[in-house]
């Protein structure tokens, strides 16, 4: 069996690293290919390009990148039009991974095109859903509330549960003074925010003398990250092994995060996060025209309610950060409740079957394969 794998940013990776890992304990030759990062290759993926080539969002941002994204897709469909694997399985990062399954199927490929990670047609591009279902043959959700979106397009959709729920939860002491720094997996989020960032510790340090930094690193922004923060007034711990990314987690109280799948992980680690996020004006406008919802981060929009405070483009200021994380920081009770709040959003998520997300993925895929049992 021959399967392709495509990912674009880190999040995605682990994701699927988990879900071939449990495909591959069942079908031990089965034939890797495809695009991704660290997570992928440990899970045996020699990966045709560098996850970092695809490590860019925005509008505005993706511009100076179009002209290599656009190659790289081409170069991508070509490749698997050439090995017609099987079943080509493309994880997140839809802008990209989309764009090559709906030129492989218009472009003649028969095997199956299944999407895990469902983009957020419920919070804008409402009419991407309808369009899916005429190249794909299924997607896979992580939000329970997401298959009906698709299922009414006619696209065969089945929610596997949430990855962040099969990670154990810590049950580690925290360090007090600790915190969580998380700049985002793509240049263009990282670049805006570790000015802000530093200048939000700065003002953190009268305060908290003691203040220590952890900054656990992805590949995707690595060398730029451990570059701009060597110098910072205060010390920085980085962190570049998974496990030690995960004992950050359970050291750290507080964490400054950029928005994204951050959020959850933070939460299911019990950890009070702040959320914030810097894009191009262009870009946040698109995204303000385009959405209905209340909420940025993944866990208020699970809760409903504002969480984990966000601090949003304008609101992105080192002055407000500041207020937010040091009231984390020396309120023990402020951050009790908001680690249970965040617990209790986090909640809506889990299966009743008891199933890990990668064992669900990987059902599924057998089943569209054929080779259950």
């Amino acid at each position: 069996m021959k399967l392709a794998v495509l990912t674009g940013e880190p999040s995605g990776d682990l994701i699927a690293e988990a879900a071939v890992r449990a495909l591959r304990e069942r079908h031990p030759v089965l034939e890797l290919r495809g695009v991704g990062g660290e997570g992928l290759a440990r899970a045996g993926l020699e990966s045709r390009f560098r996850l970092s080539e695809f490590a860019v969002n925005g509008v505005v941002e993706v511009l100076p990148h179009l002209p290599r994204l656009l190659l790289r897709i081409e170069q991508i469909t070509r490749w698997l039009l050439r090995e017609q694997p099987d079943m080509v399985l493309t994880v997140d990062a839809p802008d990209l991974t989309l764009r090559i399954a709906r030129a492989l199927r218009g472009r003649g490929y028969s095997g199956k095109l299944v999407h895990l990670v469902a983009p957020t047609v419920w919070a804008w591009k409402p009419e991407r859903a309808g369009k899916m279902a005429a190249f794909l043959d299924e997607v896979l959700c992580l939000f329970p509330f997401e298959p009906p979106l698709f299922e009414a397009e006619g696209l065969s959709a089945h929610f596997v549960g949430h990855p962040i729920l099969d990670r154990p939860v810590p049950d580690t002491e925290r360090q007090p003074d600790t915190l969580l720094l998380l700049p985002g997996s793509r240049m263009t989020e990282v670049r805006p925010l570790i000015p802000l960032f530093r200048e939000t510790v700065a003002r953190l340090l009268p305060e908290n003398p003691h203040l220590r930094c952890l900054v656990p690193t992805v590949e995707t922004t690595r060398s730029f990250v451990t570059r701009r923060m060597a110098d910072w007034p205060t010390p920085i711990e980085f962190l570049f092994r998974p496990e030690d990314k995960a004992a950050a987690f359970a050291r750290s109280s507080v964490a400054l995060a950029a928005s994204g799948t951050v959020a959850l992980e933070l939460a299911r680690a019990g950890v009070a996060g702040v959320i914030t996020y810097r894009l191009s004006s262009a870009t946040f406008q698109a995204i303000q025209r385009q959405t209905a919802l209340d909420h940025f981060s993944l866990i208020n929009i699970l809760a409903q309610a504002d969480v984990m405070p966000e601090r949003l483009q304008h609101d992105a200021r080192a002055e407000l950060l500041t207020a937010d994380v040091g009231r984390l920081l020396r309120d023990d009770t402020a951050r009790r409740q908001q680690v249970e709040a965040q617990c209790r959003a986090l909640a809506t998520l889990a299966l009743s079957s008891g199933q890990s997300t990668a064992m669900l993925v990987a059902d599924r895929l057998e089943a569209l394969l054929g080779t259950a049992g």
